[in-house]
């Protein structure tokens, strides 16, 4: 049985590595269709994927190219309660990591927004202008505040990856 279930996982594993060469480009074309091809093609894709990274403040920032999108997570969306106001950066404007890029005010509190990384602000959404609940609904997608050019992404490597952060978040709550 261990046989008969190894043999068809390699021929999928071929399978797959045969359809995966079908979408490199020409410079790219592998002589060999086996596993290798398939592992080759798998780590090029992860390297688009986006990466999603969070600050000990309750920022996050999904990384796609050298383009930052920047929120604030879904635990302090629920810190705060009710969002009525959302003070966006200027487009443009320069900011140094954990420089104050915004100001979010609940029916709470108001709170400061920091910047995970430095790099120019290059849009805001402008959708926050007349619903800024949008950050609560939808912290992690539709209530992104800023995108932003990254001028030293190597800043990156400092900040939380999803599990670090959920652990932070636990450790907060004790």
């Amino acid at each position: 049985v261990r046989t008969k279930m190894a043999a068809v996982a390699m021929r999928c594993a071929r399978g797959l590595a045969f359809r995966a060469t079908k979408l490199l480009t020409s410079t790219q074309t592998p002589t060999y269709y086996g596993a290798q091809t398939f592992r080759r093609f798998s780590r090029t894709a992860a390297a688009f994927d986006q990466v999603k990274k969070f600050t000990k403040k309750h920022e996050w920032i999904s990384v796609d190219g050298g383009t930052g999108t920047i929120g604030i997570t879904n635990f302090a969306q629920e810190q705060l309660g009710e969002l009525v106001y959302v003070e966006l950066p200027e487009v443009g404007k320069h900011f140094e990591q954990e420089d104050e890029c915004g100001i979010l005010e609940s029916v709470k509190a108001a709170s400061e927004l920091y910047s995970p990384v430095t790099g120019e602000c290059v849009a805001v959404n402008t959708e926050l202008d007349s619903d800024p609940s949008l950050i609560n609904s939808s912290p992690l997608d539709d209530g992104w505040i800023l995108k932003m050019k990254l001028t030293k992404p190597e800043e990156l490597d400092e900040l939380m990856d999803e599990a670090a952060y959920n652990e932070f978040v636990a450790s907060e709550d004790q």
